[in-house]
């Protein structure tokens, strides 16, 4: 892959407030104990020289964090408003992180110059000190800066593939259930009585709906195009728990339960929910609310 063909990848990192959030934070954060346990690029040997005692020194290291962290969420969350594009790049992201680090190094060398330079200011002060110590300062931030950018990328790239198993894991459920309804189409299932003695055998998806009726249930089902209805003498939780393997048979009252594979939708009739069956007739039947949220999600992936 060509380096121009990389940097016009979509990158879809960063664009939510809580990415930048993150990226502001941990930024800010992991300068201050990179530079506080690692002390790098000399640190050690000015810190060791200077006139500050180590509470005063944790303070200025607070300060320019909090400098730090004040100037990237200006940048994310105010310029990056002025400058929106449609296609968001490997390029464009590369382009703002320099951009980011040139304010942090603009803004941190006036605060040190102005506020904390003991030195007369000059025209040599600003060229030898300012420009050059601000180039190596530069360099460097977009160097330790990498780092919890990279990280944050890794971190936020793995949640998303997560999200993406679980998304298809979902699919794939769902593609099993379907093939379960599909492969079972034509299955026979037997309707035994409260004996145990078999009272009605019928293909489960000519099933419309079984309804509780005290000691009976009356089963609707479709019979040379008409809707026959057959009452069985059977508790009802004992034919829903015999008839459990039958995915497309759910409970939506307690009194009732569906085929899935017959619901054309679900409608409000008097401020109720009733689940429209097709049939040569139209079946309605009522939706309690303790199975309203599951059945809306059944139809929804049915």
């Amino acid at each position: 892959m060509k380096i121009r063909q990389f940097l016009n990848i979509p990158f879809q990192f960063f664009n939510t407030n809580k990415e930048k959030w993150f990226y502001v934070s941990s930024s800010s954060i992991f300068l201050m104990l990179f530079v506080l346990i690692y002390q790098p690029f000399g640190i050690y040997e000015v810190l060791k020289n200077s006139r500050y005692n180590i509470v005063e020194l944790l303070l200025l290291l607070l300060f320019f964090s909090c400098v730090i962290f004040l100037v990237l969420a200006f940048s994310q969350f105010v310029l990056r408003k002025q400058f929106l594009v449609k296609n968001y790049t490997i390029k464009y992201f590369l382009k703002w992180f320099f951009i980011d680090v040139l304010l942090i190094v603009c803004v941190t060398t006036i605060i040190d110059y102005f506020i904390f330079e003991e030195d007369v200011i000059t025209i040599d002060n600003i060229m030898r000190e300012m420009f050059f110590y601000s180039f190596l300062t530069y360099f460097s931030l977009c160097i330790v800066l990498l780092y919890p950018v990279m990280g944050i990328l890794v971190y936020t790239y793995l949640k998303q593939l997560l999200s993406d198993k679980v998304t298809l894991e979902k699919d794939l459920t769902v593609i099993k259930e379907h093939y379960k309804i599909a492969s079972g189409n034509e299955d026979l299932i037997k309707v035994l009585d409260e004996n145990d003695v078999c009272k009605l055998t019928v293909a489960i998806n000519t099933i419309y709906a079984i309804e509780s009726q005290n000691q009976y249930i009356l089963i609707k089902y479709l019979k040379n195009g008409r809707l026959i209805e057959q009452s069985v003498r059977t508790r009802f939780s004992k034919v829903l728990n015999e008839l459990k393997d039958f995915p497309s048979l759910i409970k939506c009252h307690r009194s009732y339960a569906v085929n899935l594979m017959n619901i054309e939708s679900l409608k409000y009739l008097n401020q109720k929910p009733n689940l429209i069956l097709g049939s040569p007739e139209m079946i309605k039947i009522p939706v309690s609310k303790t199975y309203l949220k599951d059945i809306k999600t059944k139809i929804s992936l049915y």
